[in-house]
């Protein structure tokens, strides 16, 4: 288990990850320690994410064209952070 101070220290580290120029930022942070890590999971967020923002359907074809040609778990996080900014803890964000 994390100790509070361990915890603001991965949050910072994180934050230096986050993308400047995401296609659509948001402020969602999400541990991928846990069942959140999912894969199916964040792609249901992703997901959750065209809808309310109101991607029109090319775009939401554009993003779904691009996660589908990703071959890794890594490659659909970096997926993630160019299209909505999400900051990932518990990863390679953090180190």
């Amino acid at each position: 288990m994390d100790t509070i101070e361990t915890l603001r220290q991965k949050l910072q580290r994180a934050e230096q990850h986050r993308p400047a120029e995401a296609k659509y930022p948001t402020d969602l942070m999400i541990d991928i320690r846990g069942p959140q890590g999912n894969v199916f999971y964040l792609f249901g967020i992703a997901d959750k994410l065209t809808r309310q923002l109101a991607l029109s359907d090319e775009e939401i074809n554009e993003f779904k064209q691009e996660r589908d040609a990703q071959t890794t778990y890594q490659g659909h996080l970096d997926l993630m952070r160019k299209w909505f900014g999400i900051v990932f803890i518990g990863g390679k964000d953090d180190e």
